[in-house]
């Protein structure tokens, strides 16, 4: 199985282990890396394989259980907060775990915050932790995310984080204008800064995650948004095509 290399290919969300499937392998041939991974890591109780693709509104991706027990339930903890989830019905990915951080420790106190595509409230949990908000507006479409960010919300006790079920396009309209706008969904960025920047107060600060081509991606996104602050690589999501974080002053 090492010549595989899937050992790189692993993703540790609380008790349970996924798998990044190679696009030339199938489920059977990870199974015996799987359950190597159950003897050698005795506190993984539960191995999924994983297809790389998202698809729907609620960006799922494909997930096959390997070995374990078949569970997809789990909590999960980052930077000091936990946070129960679903790995087959929520849009969760580790390399987030830093824009977490990041933008929770650019929350000042007092804000008015609108997370547009919230999930399963990393986001708008740990801005409002960290960042002591007056409040944090925090959108799904995604009923079951829209169920694990409440009890997130519960397990922090992270009271002044608002959950909203529905549109964010729809939803942002019944909502006060914001000091600052968490927008991660690259899928949609285009429309969402549209409405994003109808929505932040003059002055304030539009978090947007966004795909971009080319060689200088950093530079490109200059080029597409005004008022660019700050802009950061999140990942490569395949040859010369990457998801960027970039911030934005209106």
């Amino acid at each position: 199985m090492k010549e595989l290399g899937l050992w790189k290919r692993v993703e540790i969300i609380g008790d349970i282990a996924v798998i990044g499937i190679p696009f030339d392998k199938t489920p059977e041939d990870v199974k015996p890396f799987a359950e190597e991974l159950l003897r050698k890591l005795t506190y993984i109780k539960a191995v999924w394989g994983r297809y790389r693709d998202t698809h729907g509104d609620y960006r799922l991706s494909t997930l096959v259980h390997l070995a374990g027990e078949k569970r997809s339930e789990t909590i999960y903890k980052e930077h000091g907060c936990k946070y129960f989830l679903d790995i087959t019905k929520v849009f969760f990915s580790a390399k987030l775990s830093y824009e977490h951080l990041r933008i929770a420790k650019e929350v000042k106190s007092g804000e008015i915050i609108i997370n547009m595509f919230a999930g399963y409230g990393p986001f708008s949990i740990l801005s409002y932790i960290l960042g002591k908000p007056k409040i944090v507006y925090s959108i799904d479409i995604n009923p079951f995310a829209y169920y694990y960010m409440m009890v997130n919300i519960d397990l922090n006790k992270a009271y002044g984080v608002i959950p909203i079920y529905g549109n964010a396009f729809e939803k942002i309209n019944y909502l006060p204008l914001a000091d600052r706008i968490i927008s991660p969904l690259p899928e949609k960025a285009e429309e969402a800064f549209k409405v994003a920047w109808d929505h932040v107060k003059s002055g304030g600060i539009i978090h947007l995650f966004t795909e971009v081509e080319g060689e200088d991606p950093l530079n490109k996104i200059k080029d597409m948004y005004p008022n660019v602050i700050f802009a950061r690589i999140v990942r490569s999501v395949k040859p010369k095509v990457y998801h960027v974080v970039v911030d934005i002053r209106k």
